[in-house]
């Protein structure tokens, strides 16, 4: 289960603001929680980095 309230604020933000491109999310929720995971809010940032560049 995904809790956003785990997300770093600004990411959290990012991430309700993403809006599907031609019906498609742009953004796995598995890569999310992994993002979520991944430890400290800087260490988030980081791994935000990875995986999505294009998004902020």
């Amino acid at each position: 289960m995904l809790v956003l309230l785990l997300l770093a604020p600004n990411l959290r933000a990012l991430v309700l603001d993403l809006d599907p491109v031609d019906g498609v999310e742009p953004l796995a929720e598995r890569t999310l929680r992994a993002v979520t995971h991944a430890g400290t809010w800087a260490q988030q940032r980081a791994a935000w980095l990875d995986v999505a560049p294009g998004l902020g």
